[in-house]
């Protein structure tokens, strides 16, 4: 039997308005549980990235020393701020840096750093990464000079 032009078999086709409403809904939902902790996640990358640069900045001014056979200081300037002879460098705004350091590690104009001296040994010290709760550290040995990640 023909079926005739007026008719559709299976009713009309597509979708209703409350349909497509409800699914956006359902996205926007989803959106805002996904996006704190990939932002959190983005953050830490960055984090991590600012760690590297400093370890590699540390063992670099340690090379220095050793190669130009005098002291070579890595300096920190405020929270967000520091410096290894000519090369500087200013964390992003959600970081912020602190150095620890013992008295030998601290200028009389207020600033911290950590000397490396020709032979390899340093003052020591621990230089702090933080990114609101979260926390990295990188320990400079007093003895031997030598960088790590704690």
């Amino acid at each position: 039997m023909p079926t005739s032009p007026t008719r559709r078999r299976g009713g009309p086709r597509g979708f209703t308005l409350i349909e497509l409403m409800v699914v956006l809904v359902v996205l926007a939902l989803a959106a805002t549980l996904v996006a704190p902790p990939l932002g959190a996640a983005l953050g830490l990358g960055q984090m991590n990235r600012e760690v590297g640069a400093v370890v590699t900045a540390l063992r670099e001014a340690r090379s220095q020393a050793m190669i130009a056979g005098k002291a070579t200081d890595f300096r920190v300037d405020g929270a967000r701020r520091w410096q290894v002879g000519e090369r500087d460098r200013t964390l992003p705004d959600r970081l912020s840096l602190r150095l620890v350091v013992p008295p030998a590690g601290q200028g009389p104009d207020g600033q911290s750093f950590v000397r490396f001296f020709a032979d390899g040994h340093s003052t020591g010290g621990r230089v702090e990464i933080l990114a609101g709760e979260n926390r990295e550290a990188v320990l400079v040995d007093w003895l031997t000079g030598h960088v790590h990640e704690e």
